[in-house]
Order: C-alpha cells, then sequence, then structure tokens
C-alpha cells in the first residue's frame, strides 16, 4: 500500500500521535513512551472517541487497535480516510487477532500484529513520518 509522506512539522512544534485503543493501559504506556521520544500524544478509548477528536485536531499519525467496542479499527480507518483532511495522515492498525477482521476493508497505511515492540513501533513511525518525526 503506498503511502504519502505528510510535509515536516514546523522546528518547535513535536509531531502529534493519536493512540486508540479501549485498554487504557495501552494508551497510557503508549503516551509515556512517544511523548519521552519527542512526540505529542492525545488519547481515544474507542473509534467513535477517536472521531470527535479527530474533528477538533488533526494529528499527524494515528495507531489503532483494531478490536474495539462502538467503532472498531477497521471501520474507523475507512471514516478517517474519508475525510479530506486525514488522506495524508498515515493509520498503523494492530491486532492480536487478525482472523477476527476483514483487514481488506479497512483503509490503512500498516498493520501490525500485536504485540509489537514499542521500539519497531516506534521504527515505523518514524518511516511513515520522515522528516517530521522527531
Amino acid at each position: 500500500m503506498a503511502t504519502l509522506l505528510r510535509p515536516a512539522c514546523s522546528v518547535n512544534k513535536k509531531p502529534v500521535l493519536l493512540v486508540v485503543d479501549d485498554e487504557v493501559d495501552i494508551t497510557e504506556t503508549y503516551a509515556l513512551y512517544f511523548a519521552l521520544h519527542g512526540f505529542e500524544v492525545i488519547k481515544a478509548n474507542n473509534g467513535f472517541e477517536a472521531v470527535t477528536v479527530v474533528a477538533h485536531r488533526v494529528p499527524d499519525l494515528i495507531i489503532s487497535d483494531c478490536m474495539m467496542p462502538t467503532m472498531d479499527g477497521v471501520a474507523l480507518s475507512r471514516h478517517l480516510k474519508a475525510d479530506p483532511r486525514l488522506l495524508r495522515t498515515p493509520i498503523i492498525l494492530m491486532s492480536g487477532a487478525p482472523e477476527r477482521h476483514d483487514l481488506r476493508q479497512g483503509s490503512y497505511d500498516l498493520f501490525l500484529l500485536k504485540p509489537v515492540l514499542l521500539e519497531r513501533l516506534l521504527g515505523e513511525i518514524r518511516r511513515l513520518l520522515g522528516a517530521a518525526a522527531p
């Protein structure tokens, strides 16, 4: 799947990551880890909440679990990529049970199997953001 890189962030602006997962321990762990690596992190507990968040603030990259209540990650990715403001925003979907999802129905840039090492996830984020990554 081809990825369009977003323009580099301004010198003083930290790239913004939106982390979407219904497991609070995961969102908190990711928020701490990525903040330590120079990112600003905003969090949502499900797909519906993520839609509300991006209505007010467009992140530079979105990381979402697939299996969530209200709106799963596959539906969320389709919804977000339908928004012209988010067409170039990379989306990473993750799941520990990919067989439970029809990933062909999603609109994402990368799929990772959980559990994923934070170092690998950080590397993929930097790759997708290119020059905008810290």
